[in-house]
């Protein structure tokens, strides 16, 4: 701090003494009766300038270019298929960066952990967004190929590998967002989607930085079952999966990346780019022609 330091100057003057007393007198008087007392001084302490106040915005970090969020995809080829539309709708403005990781399954794979090993050291995603179903439906197959109706299968697969799932993806503190399996056209695989989903959606009570996103009403529409001719956004009839009732068409990922990007948005700080869902990613080779006819 610079303090301005005032100093008066002083002025000495000198006069002829006078040879005459009176004249000395005269002088000596009319000094003495001009000269008045020095006006008082009042000293101010030094202002002290107010305490700059920092302003923490609540909730999670706020994405930059320099920064931007790490995001992982991670799923079979269903969400191979949902990969271009999120990217599209997060990734424009570069304050986001998404990565798809092919995972079919979880922790079976000795190269499904490796990979997710390495990513976790190099990426270190903040955002891990699941979708697995076809092929970790496999933990509930019997020799005869018919969904199993052990009771006990649930608390074996929470316990031998949802929870140690979660335990390596969010191990460097990533949130996790899972999406739960919709109907498909496929009786065996609904039964088999039906108990997985019952124990994603239990997720969110043992592990607080999960949430469970359903599928449901963004690919087969409000009434109950499989369709994949529902109503789009402007109520006119889009086809949200392909003729093989699996996987998804352009109409069905957008759908479904919307429900996510709202959450990504909201919950995260992630930009929307506007106007996403037109973009070039709907003619990307996930989606064939032939495989999705006009509905």
């Amino acid at each position: 701090m610079l303090f301005a330091l005032s100093t008066g100057a002083g002025y000495s003057v000198g006069a002829r003494a006078a040879d005459d007393p009176t004249e000395v007198a005269a002088v000596t008087s009319t000094t003495t009766a001009s000269t008045t007392a020095p006006a008082a001084v009042t000293t101010q302490p030094p202002t002290t300038p107010a305490p700059t106040t920092t302003t923490t915005e609540p909730g999670p970090r706020r994405p930059t270019v320099d920064d931007p969020l790490r995001i992982v995809l991670a799923g079979d080829s269903v969400m191979a298929g949902l990969a271009p539309a999120l990217k599209a709708a997060v990734e424009a403005d570069g304050t986001s960066e998404v990565r798809f990781i092919l995972t079919p399954s979880i922790l079976r794979d000795p190269t499904v952990r490796f990979t997710w090993n390495q990513q976790l050291e190099e990426f270190n995603p903040e955002i891990v967004v699941m979708f697995v179903g076809t092929w970790e439906s496999e933990v509930l197959r019997t020799g005869t190929g018919a969904a199993s109706e052990d009771p006990a299968w649930r608390g074996q697969y929470e316990a031998n590998v949802l929870d140690p799932w979660l335990q390596l993806i969010t191990s460097r503190g990533a949130s996790v967002i899972w999406i739960g399996n919709p109907p498909v056209a496929n009786d065996d695989a609904n039964r088999a989607f039906s108990a997985l989903n019952e124990a994603y959606a239990a997720l969110p009570g043992r592990w607080p930085t999960v949430t469970y996103l359903p599928a449901q009403d963004a690919l087969n529409g409000p009434t109950p079952g499989y369709h994949d001719i529902i109503a789009g956004v402007d109520g006119v009839p889009v086809r949200t999966r392909q003729i093989d009732g699996l996987h998804l068409c352009s109409s069905g990922a957008e759908l479904l990346a919307a429900r996510i990007v709202d959450e990504l948005t909201t919950t995260f700080k992630a930009s929307e780019a506007p106007g996403w869902e037109s973009g070039d990613w709907r003619t990307a080779d996930v989606f064939p022609p032939e495989s999705c006819p006009a509905p």
